[in-house]
């Protein structure tokens, strides 16, 4: 089995604060694991830990306890850092370059100038939608255009693993999609991507992992096929249902739906033998019975929530 692109052991981090005893733990014995060519969603409310999570990841802060590994170094290890695509949630380019001498830029920072940057430079603006714009200023770029250049930026070096807190933050829908797509190329091509965002419903088009953290501490991990896979109602289609019938389905807790594809009925797993076989008893032929799938956003208000609840 090949080994994790990103681990995390029994991680905690704690901040103190200047001229005070007065301790904030930001993340309490977390873990988790990210294998390579997997799209992980890492979710959490806010001051949920999940900057500083991506922080000491990045390298840029240290844990108190636990182990971290990121393509097998630790965090920070230029052997790892040399393979990684960062694009921070917060983040400012010098206004008065263009996007290609920003990203020229970079490169150089990165030692990786080489004949062919030009018509890599020129890919990338293309991958983002920012082909046109080569000779305007930064300074006057939309909030949009500036992040689609952050993304740019963030896969300049071909990396195997991107990281991204809220890519498809300032984007209008249009723009949304079009990063999700980038996302689903970057998948395509194997890489490893473990991205941050609230916007769930997007999230669950690409991702392959959740990990959901809350106050620091790890909530729930998991393939998203299996938590959402693990909903707790059920549809059953009927291909008739009289008026009489409909009201003995919606006393015992059943919600009747008349649609062009058929009658469902959607009820508690728990009650769905009562109300098949009721529905045989009183004639009705029933077509099929299904699980209702969950969407991320209710397995994670579901899971924040319950947390919260107890």
């Amino acid at each position: 089995m090949a080994a994790a692109a990103i681990e995390f052991q029994g991680v905690s981090k704690v901040y103190k604060r200047w001229f005070s005893e007065e301790r904030v733990e930001a993340l309490s014995n977390v873990s988790f694991e990210v294998a390579p060519g997997e799209v992980c969603a890492f979710l959490g409310p806010n001051g949920a830990g999940k900057t500083t999570s991506i922080g000491i990841l990045m390298g840029f802060h240290f844990a108190n306890a636990g182990s971290i590994r990121v393509l097998g170094y630790a965090p920070g290890d230029v052997r790892a850092k040399e393979h990684i695509g960062f694009l921070p949630e917060n983040f400012a380019f010098y206004k008065y370059l263009t996007g290609p001498k920003l990203l020229r830029m970079h490169r150089a920072l990165a030692g990786r100038t080489a004949a062919g940057d030009e018509a890599l430079i020129a890919e990338l603006l293309a991958k983002v939608k920012l082909a046109g714009y080569e000779n305007l200023k930064i300074g006057r770029y939309s909030r949009g255009m500036v992040q689609r250049l952050g993304i740019a930026q963030a896969l300049l070096c071909d990396p195997q693993l991107v990281i991204m807190d809220e890519p498809t933050s300032g984007l209008d829908p249009a723009g949304r999609r079009e990063v999700l797509q980038l996302l689903v190329s970057l998948k395509a091509e194997g890489k490893t991507v473990f991205l941050s965002s609230h916007i769930l419903p997007e999230v669950e088009q690409i991702c392959d992992r959740v990990v959901i953290i809350d106050h620091g501490k790890l909530i729930r991990t998991g393939r998203l096929s299996d938590m959402l896979g693990s909903g707790t109602a059920v549809e059953i289609v009927v291909d008739s249902l009289s008026q009489e019938m409909e009201s003995a389905m919606m006393q015992r807790g059943g919600v009747v739906q008349r649609t062009p594809q058929g009658i469902k009925v959607t009820t508690d797993l728990s009650r769905k033998r009562e109300l098949a076989e009721a529905l045989w008893s009183g004639g009705c032929d029933v077509v099929s019975l299904n699980p209702v799938r969950s969407t991320l956003e209710e397995v994670f208000l579901e899971t924040v929530d319950g947390k919260d609840a107890k």
